[in-house]
């Protein structure tokens, strides 16, 4: 039996998609393995009157399992 695991994070903010699982470095765009933490902290946001982090776009974290025997 061997599993395999497939994992994406991406946000859609002004229309547009982004990777949240990139790290953009100096060698350009790299995928890293900080997972949900790196995600987040790439996640657009902005201050307002009731709330100073607030997102200003929708994400979706998606897992996939795959069993094979």
């Amino acid at each position: 039996v061997s599993y395999h695991l497939e994992m994406s994070f991406f946000e859609v903010y002004n229309e547009k998609i982004h990777d949240l699982l990139v790290c953009k470095g100096e060698n350009g765009q790299r995928k890293q393995p900080s997972w949900l933490e790196l995600g987040n902290k790439q996640r657009a946001t902005a201050a307002t009157g009731m709330n100073d982090k607030s997102s200003r776009s929708h994400s979706v974290f998606t897992l996939v399992m795959t069993q094979t025997k």
